[in-house]
C-alpha cells in the first residue's frame, strides 16, 4: 500500500497550531543569539482484529512471516535542535538550524498488513540543516520580508494536503505512525511575506531511500515551482509566515517534478511514474465570504483544496497520467452554545481509473501529503482504523463528519484545555477494478472514533482514543488481497477496532 506516514494527530496540530515557545536561549551576544530546544513523543496502540481478521504480517529475518491477529504496538521519538540568528546591522540578519531525530518502534510493528517497522528498528537521522538570509524590502509601496534559505528544510503549502512531508518514516527509520521527519532536501526556498499577498519559490527533493525503509519509501522526487496566497490575517496574527493566522486565504501552487525514481519498484503501482508530470492546486480555507446579517462572519468556515496531475510521458509501464484529487470541508463553530461544539463535513475524493495496469493512468498521488495542520483527529487520513492501515490513499472516496466540543474543565491549570470528539467516516471505493478487485460492491467501511485531548500548555500535549470499524465488500476484500501469497488465508470478519494513546512534550 503506498502511502506517507501520518504524524496524523499531533505534530500539525501542535507544530503549527500551538508552536512551541520553551527554547532556551545558548547564546546572545553580539547580535548573535542561539537557542536549544527538545521535542519528544510517544505513543502506543492496540488494534483487536486487525484490518477485519486478516491481520498484521512481521517479516521474520530467516523468512516467512509471524501473524499478529490483534497488534499492540508502540513508539518513541527525541528530537533536539539548535537555531541561529544573527543581526548583522547591515541591512540583513542570517538565520540557520539543525536538529536529528531518534526513533524507534516498539512491539509488533505498525498494523499494515505488511508491517513496515516490524523487529525494533532504532535509529538516529538528520532532520534540518539550513542556513538562510532576511532581508527587509518593499515592492509596491508595501512592506515585505523576503527570505532566502538553502539546505535540508521542512516545507508545507498551506495544510499540507499537496505538499508538507520529505521524509517518509517507516523500515529502520520507524515511528511510521507518529512520522516525526518533515524534511526536504535542498536547494531551498525563497520566501516573500507580505500583507495580503505571500509567495514562494521552492526547488526541493524529497529524501528517499528503499535500504533504509525496506523496500517500501516512496520515489525520490525532485521537484521545482511555487505558490502565490492571498489572506486576511487573524486579529494579531501573522499569517504571512504563520498557517494557523489566516482567518481566510486562497492559494494557488504548481511545480514540476525534474527527476523521480522509475525503478521496477515502481511500474504498475497503484500511482503512475511522477517523472516529468506537472501538477497545479487551488486551495482555500478560513471565513471567505463573511455574511453578519446570516451570522456567519466568524462561525462558518469552508476549506478545500482541488489538485491536478498532468504527464504525457510517463515511461512506467503508462502512456500517461491524468488524475484528480480535492476535498471539500464546510464546517461551523456554534460560539454561543455551552462548550462550543465545532462540527465539520469533509467529502475527500484521491481520484481512481477503471485500469489496473497500462493505458492513461487515473490514480492520485498525494505526494507530499501532511496531515493535522488544523485539527488533531479528523485529518486527511480516513480514520484510526481502516484508513490508517487498509484503505489506499488513491482511488477512494471518504464522508466524513466531525464533531468536537471544549467543556469548561482544567485539569491541572487555569489555562489548559479538554477537547472532546466524534469523528465518522464512510469509505468507499471508486472503481473497484482500478484495485485489481472483480465483482465485489465498492464500499470499504464505516468508522467511528472517539478522542480526548488534553493541553496543558503549548508544550505539553496528550490524547487517548478508540474506535469501531465495520467493513464492506471492498474492506474485506482488500483484507484478502494484503495476506501474502505463501501465507493460508485466514477468516476475513466484519468488524475491527483500535485503542491508542500519545503524547507530546517540548523542552
Amino acid at each position: 500500500m503506498l502511502r506517507w506516514g501520518c504524524c496524523s494527530l499531533l505534530l500539525g496540530a501542535f507544530g503549527e497550531i500551538l508552536p512551541a515557545k520553551a527554547e532556551q536561549t545558548l547564546v546572545s551576544l553580539g547580535g548573535v543569539n542561539i537557542q536549544g530546544g527538545l521535542d519528544i513523543g510517544g505513543s502506543a496502540f492496540h488494534l483487536p482484529n486487525t484490518n477485519f481478521g486478516g491481520g498484521s504480517y512481521a517479516p521474520k529475518k530467516s523468512g516467512g512471516y509471524t501473524r499478529h491477529a490483534n497488534t499492540t504496538y508502540g513508539e518513541l521519538y527525541a528530537k533536539p535542535m539548535l537555531k541561529g540568528e544573527w543581526k548583522t546591522g547591515w541591512g540583513f540578519d542570517v538565520i540557520g538550524s539543525a536538529s536529528a531525530i531518534g526513533a524507534t518502534t516498539l512491539g509488533d510493528g505498525d498494523a499494515q498488513q505488511v508491517s513496515q517497522t516490524s523487529g525494533t528498528p532504532r535509529s538516529v537521522y538528520l532532520e534540518e540543516a539550513y542556513l538562510g538570509v532576511k532581508v527587509p524590502v518593499r515592492l509596491a509601496g508595501a512592506h515585505q520580508v523576503l527570505t532566502v534559505q538553502g539546505g535540508r528544510q521542512a516545507f508545507a503549502v498551506d495544510d499540507g494536503f499537496l505538499i508538507g512531508k520529505g521524509t517518509y518514516s517507516s523500515g529502520e527509520r520507524a515511528a511510521w505512525w507518529y512520522a516525526p521527519r518533515f524534511a526536504f532536501s535542498g536547494p531551498g526556498v525563497i520566501k516573500l511575506e507580505g500583507d495580503p499577498i505571500r509567495a514562494d519559490v521552492f526547488m526541493l527533493e524529497s529524501n528517499g531511500d528503499n535500504d533504509i525503509d525496506r523496500g517500501y519509501d516512496r520515489p525520490k522526487t525532485s521537484f521545482v515551482g511555487f505558490d502565490v496566497t492571498w489572506f486576511v490575517n487573524k486579529a494579531g496574527g501573522h499569517g504571512a509566515s504563520v498557517y494557523a493566522d489566516r482567518a481566510a486565504y486562497v492559494t494557488l501552487t504548481y511545480f514540476h517534478v525534474r527527476d523521480a525514481d522509475t525503478s521496477a519498484h515502481y511500474d504498475y503501482s497503484t500511482r503512475a511514474d511522477r517523472d516529468g508530470m506537472n501538477v497545479a492546486a487551488l486551495s482555500w480555507g478560513g471565513t471567505l465570504f463573511p455574511v453578519k446579517a446570516l451570522g456567519i462572519s466568524k462561525n462558518f468556515t469552508f476549506y478545500g483544496n482541488f489538485v491536478s496531475e498532468q504527464n504525457s510521458h510517463p515511461g512506467n509501464g503508462y502512456t500517461g497520467v491524468s488524475a484528480y484529487g480535492m476535498y471539500f470541508e464546510p464546517g461551523y463553530t456554534f460560539s454561543m452554545l455551552p462548550w462550543t461544539p465545532h462540527l465539520f463535513y469533509r467529502y475527500t475524493r484521491f481520484g481512481g481509473g477503471r485500469n489496473a495496469e497500462g493505458g492513461v493512468k487515473h490514480n492520485y498521488d498525494t505526494f507530499f501529503l501532511y496531515d493535522g495542520k488544523r485539527y488533531t483527529y479528523g485529518g486527511y487520513w480516513p480514520g484510526e482504523i481502516v484508513g490508517m492501515y487498509l484503505a489506499p490513499l488513491s482511488d477512494l472516496e471518504d464522508h466524513q463528519i466531525d464533531l468536537t466540543v471544549v467543556p469548561p474543565v482544567h485539569l491541572f491549570r487555569r489555562n489548559d484545555s479538554l477537547k472532546l470528539g466524534l469523528h465518522f467516516y464512510d469509505l468507499s471505493l471508486i472503481y473497484t477494478s482500478g484495485m485489481g478487485l472483480k465483482n465485489v460492491g465498492r464500499h470499504v467501511s464505516d468508522e467511528l472514533d472517539a478522542s480526548v485531548e488534553y493541553t496543558l500548555d503549548e508544550n505539553t500535549s496528550a490524547a487517548l482514543a478508540g474506535g469501531a470499524a465495520f467493513a464492506g465488500p471492498a474492506g474485506r476484500a482488500l483484507s484478502k488481497a494484503g495476506v501474502p501469497g505463501d501465507q493460508p488465508m485466514p477468516n476475513i470478519d466484519h468488524h475491527a477496532g483500535v485503542i491508542e494513546a500519545y503524547f507530546y512534550k517540548h523542552f
